[in-house]
């Protein structure tokens, strides 16, 4: 994708506000509609109650959980580690990235724009042998990577 699509991560219109008073649901539906992606978030070592918010979420957790005033800004050019222990940072919360589909944590070394446009599973078709995700997807017989979930996840 490129030195291009990266450099205009950085002036992507919808910057994403983390507010601690949203409720996890709202987080994950905004996230979701802006990258592309979902976020999981944790109350210690499972997934949180999505009715809750991060002020919400109680002490016990593994660890604590710091309710602060202040919304954060979120990047398109943010590398997804760096994003994850910034909000373990600013809330005391765990959150992982995962692909649209909720299927699979994204690897840390991409940014959120990069994994919205798909670049780790190019990456990964190209480690396949493949020149790009359209062939690795007519040899599975697919037009689309949605096309490719829905037959796959009635297995």
């Amino acid at each position: 994708m490129g030195i291009f699509s990266n450099f205009f991560d950085r002036f992507k219109a919808a910057d994403f506000h983390i507010a601690p008073n949203k409720k996890i649901k709202s987080i994950q539906a905004e996230f979701k509609n802006n990258f592309g992606l979902v976020i999981r978030v944790y109350k210690g070592k499972a997934l949180a109650d999505p009715e809750m918010t991060f002020a919400q979420l109680d002490r016990r957790t593994s660890k604590e959980v710091k309710s602060t005033n202040s919304d954060l800004v979120i990047k398109a050019n943010m590398n997804i580690g760096e994003f994850e222990k910034l909000i373990d940072q600013h809330f005391g919360v765990t959150v992982q990235v995962a692909n649209e589909f909720d299927t699979y944590c994204v690897n840390n070394k991409y940014t959120l724009g990069q994994a919205a446009r798909r670049e780790d599973v190019e990456d990964w078709c190209k480690e396949r042998g493949f020149k790009s995700l359209e062939d690795w997807l007519k040899s599975e017989n697919c037009k689309s990577l949605e096309e490719w979930h829905a037959k796959n996840s009635k297995k």
